[in-house]
């Protein structure tokens, strides 16, 4: 009976609190709703009427799905009406649409058309989109030079965006000489902004990390503790045999979430390149690391297919980033992704080879050759 009080009394307080949050994220989520609805709704009544402003505000609800059902068609529908009457931000709007093509065929070279209408009137969303367009090749030549002029229209103007793609291409060295010191400063002008990846690139992120990115430190610190302490181990999963592997298990997790917090610091573009790619590196080889070790826990015959999952990953990465990568970044960049990325699948690699190798050294050694191995391994397990 004591025993049945212990576990009904915890696991009902978890469902109490975990209900009270629920309901009330859900609360919010309903007043939050009420709201866009009542807000799109006032704009469908300006935008009856004619009214370009509210005609675009009303394309981008059902963009997003915003108080109404999102539909793409009516938002380009409600953008281009804007748009045709020459609201920069709609014509924005229709370029953004082209280019990824929601609710119209998708199309480069319509895209820019928008982009360039919009720009005409000083817009910097569209200059820094047009930017992108340059740097990328989508819809025109490829021109790192003039990337860098629409990107610096844009930055001009304070656009947070344009400051941060300008400081890449200078940290960098494409299509402009590199300049650390300039890159650092339009950076610091963006993430004074609150513009997140200009922040992660400065090491000022810790503010802005994500829920995901927070819960993912926080389980995995839970976790390398629980691994950590074979007691807690083997009460809530007493099948399980505590070796010597979980508690290397455990550091290794936690070894992890130490760098993921350096790559949050330290792993921009601003940091020294050797200092980013080998935490980056490390980062990766750990989490290819552990994740064998986890798998081989829970699947004794994992480490061979592993091996095969390894072999994959580490041709798919390297294909993938020389072909996408290697025409579009500077060779120096490149490279530092390709020795980074490597990281999960050579860790996935080495360790299941290091576990088929054991796996194969036991079995050639550990046949029985006595009495009291008969009876019984050296685990307690017995013997077959």
């Amino acid at each position: 009976m004591r025993r049945a009080w212990k576990i009904a009394l915890p696991l009902t307080c978890a469902v109490l609190i975990g209900g009270t949050m629920t309901f009330e994220m859900v609360h919010r989520h309903q007043l939050e709703q009420q709201r866009l609805a009542e807000e799109a709704q006032a704009y469908r009544v300006r935008a009856e009427k004619g009214d370009a402003e509210a005609e675009f505000h009303l394309s981008t609800m059902y963009l997003k799905g915003w108080g109404v059902q999102q539909n793409y068609t009516e938002a380009a529908r409600w953008c281009r009406k804007a748009a045709d009457q020459n609201y920069a931000k709609a014509q924005d709007g229709m370029g953004y649409l082209y280019y990824h093509g929601y609710g119209v065929d998708g199309d480069f070279a319509e895209a820019l058309r928008w982009f360039h209408l919009a720009a005409d009137q000083k817009n910097a969303g569209a200059e820094n989109e047009i930017g992108i367009a340059y740097e990328v090749g989508n819809g025109v030549t490829a021109s790192p030079s003039e990337a860098v002029r629409w990107y610096q229209l844009a930055a001009d103007q304070g656009y947070a965006a344009a400051q941060y793609n300008l400081g890449r291409l200078y940290a960098y060295g494409y299509g402009v000489p590199k300049d650390r010191l300039k890159a650092r400063e339009l950076m610091t002008k963006a993430a004074d902004q609150g513009y997140l990846h200009a922040k992660q690139m400065l090491g000022r992120s810790w503010p802005s990390l994500s829920k995901i990115q927070i819960f993912e430190l926080l389980i995995g610190l839970v976790g390398g503790v629980f691994l950590l302490t074979p007691s807690l181990v083997s009460r809530f999963v007493p099948e399980l045999q505590v070796r010597a592997s979980t508690a290397m298990l455990g550091l290794g997790v936690l070894f992890s979430v130490v760098l993921s917090l350096l790559s949050y610091t330290f792993a921009g573009i601003l940091a020294p390149p050797l200092v980013v790619v080998s935490i980056r590196l490390a980062r990766n080889l750990v989490g290819g690391i552990l994740l064998s070790l986890l798998v081989r826990m829970i699947w004794r015959n994992s480490p061979k297919w592993m091996l095969w999952a390894s072999g994959i990953l580490f041709v798919a990465f390297n294909g993938i980033i020389c072909v996408c990568c290697f025409n579009r970044l500077p060779t120096d960049a490149a490279v530092r992704l390709l020795i980074s990325t490597n990281g999960m699948p050579l860790g996935l690699g080495i360790t299941s080879a290091v576990l088929l190798l054991r796996a194969k050294r036991d079995g050639e050694t550990d046949g029985p050759s006595g009495p009291d191995e008969i009876a019984g391994t050296e685990d307690g397990e017995p013997a077959h």
